[in-house]
C-alpha cells in the first residue's frame, strides 16, 4: 500500500503571464493567438514536510540564528531514543524550544513519512504500539 505524503502549504509567487512555449510567442490556438500564457498559481503550493525536515537538519546553524533574531528562540534538536515498534525501526527527535516541544519520530529501517507528537501522551501511546 502506497502511502500519502503529509504536506505544508507555503507561499507561492503570483499571476504570471510568459511567452508561449508552444510557439515561441508566435501566437497559435493554445496561446489563443496572443503569443502569451497566463500562469494561474495558487497563492499556496504545497510542499512535502520530510524536505522542510531535511532543509531544517541541513540548515540547523542558519535557521537557528534566524530564530533567534526574530524571537529569541534557539530550539534544542536532539535524537531521545531508537526503538522498535510492531517490527519497524524509529528514531525519536525531540525538539524543544520556550514556546513548548514536540517529536518527530523517523522510520529508520524503511521509507516512510514522519510523524509528530505535540504531546507526550499520543508519543507514549504510538510507543506502545497503538498508532501505527
Amino acid at each position: 500500500m502506497k502511502k500519502k505524503a503529509i504536506t505544508v502549504n507555503l507561499p507561492a509567487p503570483h499571476k504570471a503571464r510568459v511567452k508561449c512555449p508552444i510557439c515561441l510567442g508566435n501566437k497559435c490556438n493554445v496561446c489563443k493567438m496572443t503569443g502569451e500564457l497566463a500562469i494561474e498559481v495558487a497563492p499556496k503550493i504545497p510542499i512535502q514536510r520530510a524536505h522542510i525536515i531535511k532543509y531544517v537538519a541541513e540548515n540547523l546553524h542558519e535557521v537557528a540564528q534566524e530564530l533567534t533574531l526574530k524571537w529569541g528562540l534557539v530550539p534544542q534538536v536532539n535524537t531521545k531514543e531508537v526503538l522498535e515498534v510492531n517490527g519497524g525501526q524509529f528514531e525519536v527527535v525531540q525538539v524543544s524550544s520556550l514556546g513548548g516541544v514536540c517529536w518527530v519520530v523517523n522510520r529508520i529501517d524503511e521509507l516512510d513519512t514522519p510523524r509528530y507528537f505535540t504531546s507526550r501522551q499520543e508519543l507514549d501511546r504510538f510507543k506502545q504500539g497503538w498508532l501505527t
